[in-house]
């Protein structure tokens, strides 16, 4: 998985076998929606900062920790774990919407996907669960975000959700396995590794059927797709490779990878894939031009996930460090690993998203001219964001020249009300001209304007 400006074998401790999270089957048949006091606290790890409301504009890793039951969130500005969110039994995936509000995560021990907000008033947590196949263990959104796409792995279904309706419309029958999924850039091919079957079923999104079965090595699991479609990159955990589709010919290559591979990412221009390896405890770095290994890097014990951020002067991969309870964080102009960053138990898969903005409204309405002191009362604004108040925010009122009038600061309804000083010029252009409310905005909103009129 990448966000960019523009997701075994000497031991079975730090090498499981992949996705051995077992399932439960008292799946209940209906979307649960929770209520805040529904929900239990969460809380960070030994050491942790905790954030204690919605969180803040910024680029976020969401670890899935299939031991703890839980979700650890890291901001990647302070490389820190902020929070940690209880999800339902054994999550396994995780994936992220394009505007960072929502993040899915399959809970293949209670055999459902647990929604979480990232905006909530008290902090992330889980708003809804959706009931899904037996032990799902892939996510993936389509590009607008209005399908997610989950694995059911003893099922060997694919669920396909609703964002919209937090329901599943259809279910398509897959290969065995179904340990991990990806969309095309377009939308209009959905890719399941099948990992009893050692073949890659190809969905056609569009009208959720199956287009082709296309063999691949042993055991394929977190696959992923090139940013221009062309190409399916397949780790094959019981095979040492990395099978390469061409997607227009459904023709397959190979890659000598090694040990276990368990996930690919590929860089945001298409030329670099990186694959762990749970064996090694090591990312190899794959030409895809040359579809050879070029260098590798090493990370924590039984690496599983592998989520990239690229901007523009800095590119980090985030690695899920099974075997140790962590994450790693790689500067990849170095190949370079930092001090782990300790999670939850059994950290399988990742993803980085990033919360951005949210855009605002404001309204201006009708302030009055007053003679006794001179002057203008009543200048007001109410500022929204999706419909919603917001409180707590400085309003600033100016003729429309921009001469400074007053300020005020919104209430619990968003509304931000002040009168001016007296002054013969400036209430003689506010009645003739209107005045202009301004919100300048923050981290968590954008700015926004409104003119309002002035009566006698």
């Amino acid at each position: 998985m990448t966000w960019s400006s523009q997701q075994h074998s000497a031991s079975s401790a730090a090498h499981p076998p992949p996705r051995r999270a077992a399932a439960r089957r008292n799946t209940t048949f209906a979307v649960t929606l929770l209520t805040a006091a529904s929900l239990p606290a969460f809380a960070a790890g030994p050491g942790h900062a905790v954030t204690a409301g919605p969180l803040p504009a910024g680029t976020y890793v969401y670890v899935a920790n299939a031991g703890s039951n839980t979700v650890s969130v890291l901001d990647t500005g302070a490389q820190t774990v902020v929070a940690t969110i209880p999800v339902g039994s054994a999550p396994t995936a995780v994936a992220a919407s394009a505007d960072g509000h929502r993040v899915y995560v399959t809970d293949s021990g209670s055999n459902d996907v647990s929604v979480i907000d990232t905006g909530a008033a008290s902090g992330p947590a889980v708003v809804a669960t959706i009931p899904v196949g037996r032990q799902p263990q892939a996510a993936a959104l389509s590009p607008d975000g209005s399908r997610l796409y989950v694995g059911d792995d003893v099922a060997g279904t694919v669920s396909v959700i609703d964002t919209a309706s937090a329901s599943v419309v259809a279910t398509i029958a897959a290969g065995p396995g179904a340990e991990g999924l990806a969309v095309s850039p377009d939308g209009s091919r959905v890719y399941a590794a099948d990992t009893g079957g050692s073949s890659v079923t190809v969905i056609d999104a569009g009208s959720d059927s199956v287009l082709a079965t296309v063999p691949v090595g042993a055991t394929p699991i977190n696959l992923a797709v090139a940013p221009d479609g062309r190409h399916v990159y397949v780790p094959d955990y019981n095979g040492a490779d990395l099978s390469v589709i061409d997607t227009t010919s459904d023709s397959v290559t190979h890659v000598a990878i090694g040990g276990r591979p368990h996930s690919a990412a590929v860089s945001p221009n298409g030329s670099t894939v990186y694959v762990t390896d749970a064996a090694s405890g090591s990312v190899a770095v794959v030409d895809a031009a040359t579809e050879t290994v070029t260098t590798s890097f090493s990370v924590g014990a039984a690496p599983h996930g592998i989520a990239l951020k690229i901007v523009p002067g800095t590119a980090s991969a985030y690695v899920a460090n099974f075997g140790a309870a962590s994450v790693s964080v790689v500067d990849l102009s170095t190949n370079t690993a930092a001090a782990p960053i300790a999670v939850g138990t059994d950290p399988v898969d990742l993803a980085v998203s990033v919360i951005k903005p949210v855009a605002t409204t404001l309204t201006a309405g009708t302030a009055y001219l007053t003679l006794l002191p001179l002057g203008e009362a009543g200048l007001n604004a109410t500022l929204t964001a999706n419909g919603v108040p917001l409180a707590g925010q400085t309003i600033t009122f100016t003729d429309v020249n921009g001469g400074p009038l007053c300020h005020a600061t919104t209430n619990a309804k968003g509304k931000a009300v002040c009168n001016t000083a007296s002054g013969l010029l400036d209430s003689v252009s506010v009645l003739l001209s209107g005045y202009r409310a301004s919100f300048a905005g923050n981290q968590n909103y954008l700015p926004s304007s409104a003119h309002g009129d002035t009566a006698l």
